[in-house]
């Protein structure tokens, strides 16, 4: 359809709406319908800031607020029955089917072309079991990693880590031999006086160093070093460094700063 040399108004919207609400196919319309429609709309705008401008509450304010107002509901109303019967054609077209996009303004055109070809794709991936092409910029989903398996990968990268750096230091110098250690000699108190044996020093035992944590969300049960944990959301916890690595990079728990 050749563009009309006329300016798009309110009446040619409603036919167009009377058309697409009637049928149940796409109506053929104006190439620079969308444009057209945006260049009313603005024009409609103007005209009610003028009136409003000169008397808000004359009849001519209201009349022009009323129709720049149903203008715009008209508008959405438009492209709601257009696109779904675009969204209705990608689909016939992607299961096989002959679908004419003649009637499509330029932007509807893009849009078809774009739906077509993913719905095409996913129902090839979907029902034959094709692997979908990588969509570009897309970011690719964290695996689904149980604790136990995020603490594992968390121990191999420390250990990968450890065993760079001690690649790049270079062996590590000999260390001087030791030297023997000398005999003991035995020491033989006199009989009369009784050998007091202290008895042996206590070890300090020094507890690894905790994080404190805060669980965002529950966890089912899992194992840890040296016993179980179940967490649930909102608990404040000390957990080892290994596992608080694991649930804060997998954003299932965050750093508790304590206070002096």
């Amino acid at each position: 359809m050749t563009p009309p040399a006329d300016k798009f108004t309110f009446e040619d919207l409603t036919e167009v709406y009377r058309r697409e609400q009637r049928n149940k196919t796409i109506s053929e319309v104006r190439r620079d319908l969308y444009p057209a429609m945006r260049e009313c709309l603005e024009g409609l705008k103007r005209e009610s800031e003028r009136e409003y401008a000169v008397d808000q509450f004359s009849t001519r304010a209201k009349l022009a607020s009323n129709q720049l107002m149903k203008f715009q509901e008209k508008s959405a109303q438009v492209f709601e029955f257009r696109f779904g019967k675009i969204l209705d054609m990608a689909l016939r077209a992607a299961q096989g089917n002959k679908v004419d996009t003649a009637k499509l303004t330029v932007e509807e055109q893009q849009i078809y072309d774009q739906v077509f070809s993913l719905l095409k794709e996913r129902r090839a991936a979907i029902l034959d079991g094709g692997r979908p092409r990588a969509v570009e910029n897309e970011e690719p989903s964290l695996p689904p990693y149980t604790v136990p398996e995020m603490i594992a990968e968390c121990r191999r990268e420390e250990e990968h880590a450890e065993t760079v750096a001690a690649q790049a230091a270079g062996p590590l110098p000999e260390a001087p031999p030791t030297p023997e250690a000398p005999t003991p000699v035995e020491v033989v108190a006199p009989p009369s006086v009784p050998v007091a044996v202290p008895d042996p020093p206590l070890l300090a035992t020094a507890l690894p160093d905790l994080v404190v944590l805060r669980v965002l969300e529950d966890i089912p049960a899992f194992a840890g070093p040296g016993r179980n944990y179940r967490l649930q959301k909102e608990d404040i916890v000390s957990l080892p460094p290994t596992i608080a690595r694991a649930l804060v990079a997998r954003n299932k728990a965050v750093n508790v700063r304590m206070s002096p």
